[in-house]
Protein backbone atom coordinates (compact mmCIF):
# COMPACT_ATOMS: atom_id res chain seq x y z
CA UNK A 1 0.00 0.00 0.00
CA UNK A 2 2.68 2.39 0.92
CA UNK A 3 4.15 2.05 -2.76
CA UNK A 4 0.92 2.59 -4.25
CA UNK A 5 0.75 6.11 -2.29
CA UNK A 6 4.32 7.14 -3.06
CA UNK A 7 3.55 6.10 -7.10
CA UNK A 8 0.06 8.13 -6.78
CA UNK A 9 1.99 10.90 -4.98
CA UNK A 10 4.54 10.97 -7.50
CA UNK A 11 2.52 11.02 -10.59
CA UNK A 12 0.60 14.02 -9.39
CA UNK A 13 3.35 15.69 -8.84
CA UNK A 14 4.18 15.09 -12.18
CA UNK A 15 1.09 15.99 -13.85
CA UNK A 16 0.65 19.50 -11.93
CA UNK A 17 4.76 20.23 -12.83
CA UNK A 18 3.93 18.91 -16.77
CA UNK A 19 0.59 21.42 -16.43
CA UNK A 20 2.46 24.81 -15.20
CA UNK A 21 5.09 23.98 -17.98
CA UNK A 22 2.45 23.32 -20.15
CA UNK A 23 0.75 25.93 -19.75
CA UNK A 24 3.87 28.40 -19.57
CA UNK A 25 5.49 27.46 -23.02
CA UNK A 26 2.06 27.89 -24.52
CA UNK A 27 1.60 31.39 -23.33
CA UNK A 28 5.35 32.06 -24.34
CA UNK A 29 4.41 30.70 -28.11
CA UNK A 30 1.13 32.71 -28.55
CA UNK A 31 2.06 36.14 -26.42
CA UNK A 32 5.92 36.10 -28.00
CA UNK A 33 5.75 34.04 -31.20
CA UNK A 34 2.70 34.47 -32.41
CA UNK A 35 1.57 30.73 -32.89
CA UNK A 36 -2.50 30.81 -33.39
CA UNK A 37 -4.45 28.61 -30.80
CA UNK A 38 -5.19 25.84 -33.00
CA UNK A 39 -2.24 24.57 -33.50
CA UNK A 40 -1.05 24.46 -30.40
CA UNK A 41 -3.99 22.86 -29.06
CA UNK A 42 -3.68 20.38 -31.50
CA UNK A 43 -0.26 19.56 -30.35
CA UNK A 44 -0.90 19.30 -27.11
CA UNK A 45 -3.18 16.49 -27.63
CA UNK A 46 -1.09 14.66 -29.01
CA UNK A 47 1.83 15.26 -26.75
CA UNK A 48 -0.77 14.23 -24.00
CA UNK A 49 -1.97 10.73 -25.80
CA UNK A 50 1.91 10.12 -26.01
CA UNK A 51 2.61 10.91 -22.19
CA UNK A 52 -0.77 9.24 -21.52
CA UNK A 53 0.89 5.95 -23.44
CA UNK A 54 4.23 6.34 -22.05
CA UNK A 55 2.69 6.29 -18.38
CA UNK A 56 0.47 3.81 -18.68
CA UNK A 57 3.58 1.24 -20.04
CA UNK A 58 5.56 2.32 -16.86
CA UNK A 59 2.71 1.49 -14.41
CA UNK A 60 1.83 -1.76 -15.99
CA UNK A 61 6.37 -2.97 -16.57
CA UNK A 62 6.59 -1.63 -12.13
CA UNK A 63 3.41 -3.73 -11.22
CA UNK A 64 4.85 -7.03 -12.86
CA UNK A 65 7.75 -6.88 -10.44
Amino acid sequence: MKKFVQLATGLFLALGSAAIVAYAIAHLAQHSLGFPRSILREQALICAAILFGLVTIEFLASREK
